[in-house]
């Protein structure tokens, strides 16, 4: 069966790329719509104007010659196409008799194709692939496969033509939709100011743009669907404000009333990179690494956002947040806008409480409060789940009947952390190898910020941490996860560099189940 270019897979996955004639179109097509148009609707355009031009360049070479078929007579001085050779035009210039005992009689035509001779068959009764009445039934056919070329190949089309029309600086993408500056409705600056004034007596937002249209009295000829897209494209290239709307929805906020939380990353939050070789760790501490979760652990992502559980690390808890680890990450929306504004339902008391997502921290603030009325500890178990509406999830923990446990609270003594064991009341399910606390926050802050303006080493925090620690179990061995939660109090660190200095540092041996000692007459690395 005889296929145009347009019926290949190659010509729309392997060799597309945007041409003069496309960029043209889609201008054109705009002008004619006069509405911001999705990369759907531009894909669905583009493939038929790539199916029209070819129809119009079979239909221009077919004109005034034959198209070739092996059915057919010829006579030497006669004009063919050949569309199994991509519509190739040759000359006839010689006929010859040809027999073969199996296909009977049939003649042979030579062909001047661009300087070079070829053979076909002529008068060839038989069946053949390449028989037809002429070239209309393929071009009724490409007509008719528009839809279906959409189908096979629009998903992948419009992801390469979405990365080609950035390159043309006509084309405006906002969200989901694409425009050209040329239509777009004029936006200045006393509609920003209005803009600004509308949210800020809204409380700062969000505000859908719809809701602030009304206020800026633009010219009510301008089709709202323009209006939207402008107004969005003048706010989002405004340092005043910003979109929370999360992926596929966006809303507005004005930047100087969004917690400083959310505008600047908490001091706790923040984590400096630390070399370290990952590959000595073993399959069982790497397995344990999963386990914690910490976001800034070198993890594979989880694909799928499905409900998640974690336990609450020191520096989240102080600072009200919780993590977009590998495991919570997929449930918020991270890569639309510097901050996504959500809400998590509280699953007992269906309070609404407002999170703010902030990708650049790897984290979601808002939670202080939260943490405090239902008294979680560091070490506590908190679980998320998406619901059916977006930016929307349900936030819990596991309610446990109060019960006074020992806990390992942290207190300074010259200007050192040090760990006694008190018990508490702890009313939610927790890891009791993680679980630290303190009454006394402003002394282990000033213990953090001095750990902080010194850079203080891994090794130098693990060497302070063992004793005091170590003195709190028979067996003078502390557990790899407590040595995490716990330096965590002093440096943002995940674990694979606490792991890793643990191994390669003799000082520190294993015991078994992830307990280790500390032998500080063997110890190298410095303090």
């Amino acid at each position: 069966m005889i296929k145009a270019r347009t019926q290949t897979p190659e010509y729309w996955e392997k060799g597309f790329h945007l041409t003069d004639s496309d960029v043209e179109q889609l201008y054109n097509h705009f002008i004619e719509t006069e509405k911001p148009q999705t990369i759907e609707q531009l894909t669905a355009v583009l493939i038929n104007h790539r199916v029209n031009e070819e129809v119009r360049k079979i239909e221009h070479t077919i004109k005034g010659h034959q198209m070739y078929q092996p059915q057919n007579n010829y006579e030497v001085g006669d004009k063919l196409v050949f569309p199994a050779l991509d519509f190739v035009q040759g000359t006839v210039t010689g006929l010859r008799q040809g027999f073969n005992p199996q296909e009977g009689d049939f003649q042979v035509i030579a062909v001047e194709i661009g300087g070079r001779m070829r053979e076909f068959v002529a008068a060839y009764m038989k069946p053949h692939v390449l028989s037809s009445d002429d070239g209309q039934d393929l071009i009724e056919m490409l007509n008719l496969d528009k839809e279906l070329l959409y189908k096979t190949y629009g998903k992948t089309l419009g992801e390469k033509l979405g990365q080609s029309l950035t390159e043309h600086s006509e084309f405006i993408e906002l969200g989901s939709q694409w425009f050209v500056k040329s239509l777009m409705a004029e936006i200045n600056v006393g509609h920003l100011h209005l803009s600004e004034a509308v949210l800020e007596i809204n409380e700062g937002g969000p505000m859908a743009v719809e809701e602030i249209l009304p206020n800026l009295d633009l010219d009510t000829g301008i089709d709202p669907a323009v209006q939207k897209f402008s107004l969005n494209y003048a706010l989002k290239n405004d340092g005043r404000f910003d979109d929370v709307g999360g992926r596929g929805k966006v809303a507005w906020f004005l930047r100087r009333l969004e917690p400083e939380e959310v505008q600047q990353i908490p001091g706790r939050l923040v984590y400096r990179p630390i070399d370290y070789d990952r590959s000595s760790l073993s399959p069982q501490l790497r397995s344990l690494e999963r386990e914690l979760d910490d976001e800034w652990s070198r993890l594979e992502p989880v694909q799928k956002s499905q409900p998640a559980i974690l336990a609450l690390t020191y520096p989240h808890r102080w600072a009200g947040t919780l993590p977009l680890s590998s495991r919570l990450k997929p449930l918020f929306d991270t890569g639309s806008s510097p901050q996504q504004r959500v809400v998590l339902i509280d699953e007992e008391t269906e309070e609404n409480i407002v999170g703010w997502v902030v990708p650049e921290g790897s984290y979601v603030f808002g939670l202080g409060d939260w943490y405090n009325k239902n008294k979680i500890p560091v070490g506590g178990f908190i679980h998320l789940a998406p619901t059916d509406q977006q930016g929307v999830l349900t936030l819990g923990y596991e309610i446990r009947r109060p019960k006074r446990e020992w806990v390992r609270l942290a207190t300074s003594q010259d200007n050192r952390i040090h760990f006694e064991l008190e018990r508490r009341s702890i009313g939610c399910g927790y890891d009791d190898l993680l679980i630290v606390g303190t009454d006394v926050v402003a002394a282990i802050d000033a213990l953090w910020r001095r750990a902080d303006a010194n850079q203080r080493s891994i090794v130098s925090l693990l060497i302070e941490l063992f004793p005091t620690l170590a003195a709190l179990t028979p067996q003078k061995a502390v557990h790899a996860k407590t040595l995490y939660s716990a330096l965590n109090m002093l440096r943002r660190t995940p674990p694979g560099p606490i792991f890793a200095e643990l191994v390669n540092n003799p000082a520190f041996q294993t015991v078994g189940d992830h307990y280790w000692t500390f032998d500080e007459s063997r110890l190298h690395g410095g303090r």
